[in-house]
């Protein structure tokens, strides 16, 4: 069994690097092998072409990083049956570790993750197939949210505001510049075989577990091991009750508004005469369009995460 940290060095705003830094040496002495990423994507091709080149090997790929670092994570390992994915809570987001249980950022992890004897849960994820094409594991949306999502997360004011521990304020600027420009569009959604045609629609999200957007519980009964996937959808509202909508999703207070509407299904298809950006697990995951619907299959149990021992720590 082997082990390989994953070091994305942009993980707020660098702290990541700099703490694994006063690890380094430790790596070293111990011979536990490293992997610094320097491009978007270059942790999904190098862990699938690791695991087509040693299909016998048993490997673990430990994140140093947040959401999008473990985004690349489960894109690179989900389908090879001998990869194993853990987290080290590193990033400014960390919606995946309020789900799925990430290890503290310190020795003591890096020790325990290099003397792991195989144990592992299985999860679900999602196939998505569009624009783009990829997977997901913390959710899909599509629309206003994540619009919001991917200009937060280009912004270049994102990361001194990280640094003064104000890295909301961002997200709340573009919540406003959105909310005062987007216009909600109809689009037909079909679920497991049954149609709705929608009107107005501000956003749809297709989730595995319950949070996204830095902790706001957009779908609190999802499950990342059911099979299903949950689907939030918000239309039909006026600017000012949407805001209030989306304000109560922090509190999972949005579920009681009748404009929004839950359902859960296994195949996804979206559709829409206009278009509308996609966001999955926060990055920019294409356009939806005319000539480009989505379609989204949830994958059960179709990776393999690995906890710590201790659950909570």
């Amino acid at each position: 069994m082997k082990l390989i940290l994953i070091v994305n060095p942009h993980a707020k705003n660098g702290y990541a690097y700099s703490k694994f830094l006063t690890l380094k040496d430790m790596c070293d002495r111990e011979g536990i092998e490293y992997w610094i990423t320097g491009t978007p994507w270059q942790a999904v091709e190098k862990i699938r072409r690791f695991c087509t080149e040693h299909p016998e090997e048993k490997t673990l790929f430990a994140g140093i990083g947040g959401d999008g670092t473990m985004h690349e994570l489960v894109n690179g390992a989900a389908g090879f049956p001998h990869a194993y994915v853990a987290s080290i809570s590193a990033g400014s987001g960390n919606d995946f570790g309020r789900h799925f249980n990430s290890f503290p950022f310190d020795s003591e992890s890096i020790h325990e993750l290099s003397k792991w004897d195989g144990r592992n849960e299985k999860h679900d994820a999602a196939q998505f197939k569009g624009d783009k094409n990829g997977w997901f594991v913390n959710n899909l949306g599509v629309g206003f949210d994540a619009a919001v999502a991917i200009s937060s997360n280009r912004s270049r004011v994102k990361k001194w505001l990280n640094r003064l521990k104000l890295g909301r304020l961002i997200y709340v600027y573009y919540l406003i510049f959105h909310l005062l420009r987007y216009k909600p569009q109809s689009m037909t959604v079909e679920i497991d075989g049954k149609t709705l045609e929608l009107e107005k629609v501000w956003f749809i999200t297709i989730a595995n577990q319950p949070y996204y957007g830095g902790g706001m519980m957009i779908a609190p009964s999802a499950c990342s091991d059911d099979g299903k996937l949950d689907l939030t959808i918000v239309h039909r509202l006026s600017r000012i009750k949407f805001l209030a909508v989306f304000l109560s999703v922090f509190f999972g207070w949005h579920l009681r508004f009748k404009e929004v509407k839950t359902k859960q299904g296994k195949r996804i298809k979206i559709e829409t005469a206009d278009k509308a950006l996609i966001h999955t697990d926060g990055e920019f995951g294409g356009l939806l369009t005319q000539h480009h619907p989505l379609f989204v299959e949830v994958a059960p149990k179709s990776w393999l995460f690995v906890p710590p021992e201790k659950q909570g720590s």
